[in-house]
């Protein structure tokens, strides 16, 4: 992806993902079609390629600011979920001990 490419999605981002987040706090039943979801978008934004509200969709959820999942992918047909916290963080193991081995004191 070049700088162009970059910056335009993140005007996009800028433009649309508050939008976004609030057509999932306006569905309380979670379920939704991505025509929905982009009408509801272009009815504020109207000046946006048809794609950017389900890339933008996907952006937000790879960040974890909103959750849904696919209930039929045939007919775009989604479900919001709760955001899942994200999981802490594994434990370091402990590096072994610079202590001889037992059998080097043999």
């Amino acid at each position: 992806m070049n700088d162009d490419d970059r910056a335009e999605r993140e005007r996009v981002y800028a433009r649309i993902a508050g939008i976004i987040l609030h057509f999932e706090r306006e569905h309380p039943s979670g379920t939704f079609n991505v025509e929905e979801l982009r009408e509801y978008v272009t009815a504020l934004v109207p000046d946006i390629a048809p794609d950017s509200p389900g890339r933008i969709l996907r952006l937000l959820h790879e960040q974890r600011r909103l959750n849904y999942v696919v209930i039929s992918r045939s007919v775009s047909f989604y479900q919001f979920r709760d955001v899942m916290p994200e999981p802490p963080p594994k434990p370091k193991q402990p590096k072994a001990s610079a202590a001889p081995d037992q059998f080097d004191l043999l």
